[in-house]
């Protein structure tokens, strides 16, 4: 069936390679960014190439407002990819409200509002998808800061929570957990790691049951399965593509 489907931080990395994974004809991607036109036009051609639509979004997910404007310029939507962040590597002896609530609002109160507002029109339809990415974080508690990890459970919870609303009326909801993907932000990270003299970045692939770094490629079946008629059943759950960072 002809599906439009809302990636949030479609720019680059997993946003990205999720866009241009679900990208087929009938298909229309919205690509979300921030300032970052040319970048996500680039995405947009790339989903065009295998026969489908593309517009693009901009907002500012750290303004209720801006999310509104964002839900209201998508119109009907069937499946939101809830999969922009607000990065925090802020340690707890030096974190500030302002740093706290800045990464709730694009992490937590951004994906509420957008399966609020596009939620409603799944349900009307009865039928609908939303799939929001987390992290493993949740369970190993770090190496991000409490307020990422944190936002990141309460993600699971609202997930979690949506299922049960929304579940009725034919819509799924899930959290896709990537693990240590490679991405541009995490080899930022990791350039941080290094100069600092950390290894973190080791360590996570040490742990892994699969033992080589991860892509954001790896991230793209079990979304079409979530995102497709075949996963009705399956809803309320935290799926973990990392390699086996972590066993549930």
């Amino acid at each position: 069936m002809d599906q439009r489907i809302l990636v949030t931080g479609a720019r680059r990395g997993i946003g990205a390679a999720l866009a241009t994974g679900l990208a087929r004809p009938g298909v229309t991607l919205l690509l979300h960014h921030l300032d970052a036109p040319d970048e996500t036009e680039g995405v947009a051609r790339l989903c065009r190439d295998r026969g489908a639509g593309a517009e693009l979004l901009d907002a500012d997910l750290s303004s209720a407002d801006a999310v509104a404007a964002l839900a209201a310029r998508a119109g009907a939507v069937d499946v939101l990819i809830n999969n922009a962040a607000r990065a925090s590597n802020v340690p707890i002896g030096e974190l500030t409200v302002e740093e706290w609530q800045a990464t709730y609002a694009v992490n937590v109160t951004a994906p509420m509002l957008l399966a609020q507002a596009l939620g409603a029109g799944m349900a009307a339809r009865g039928w609908g998808r939303v799939i929001n990415v987390v992290s493993p974080t949740v369970a190993l508690g770090g190496p991000s800061g409490p307020a990422y990890v944190s936002s990141k459970a309460a993600l699971i919870g609202l997930t979690r929570s949506l299922a049960r609303a929304l579940g009725p009326a034919g819509v799924t909801v899930n959290a896709l957990s990537p693990g240590a993907i490679d991405t541009e932000g995490e080899e930022e990270l990791a350039a941080a790691d290094r100069a600092a003299g950390r290894t973190r970045r080791m360590n996570l692939l040490a742990a892994q049951a699969v033992p080589r770094p991860l892509v954001p490629d790896d991230l793209v079946a079990t979304v079409r399965l979530l995102a497709g008629e075949g996963s009705a059943a399956l809803t309320g759950q935290v799926i973990e593509v990392g390699g086996g960072l972590v066993l549930r």
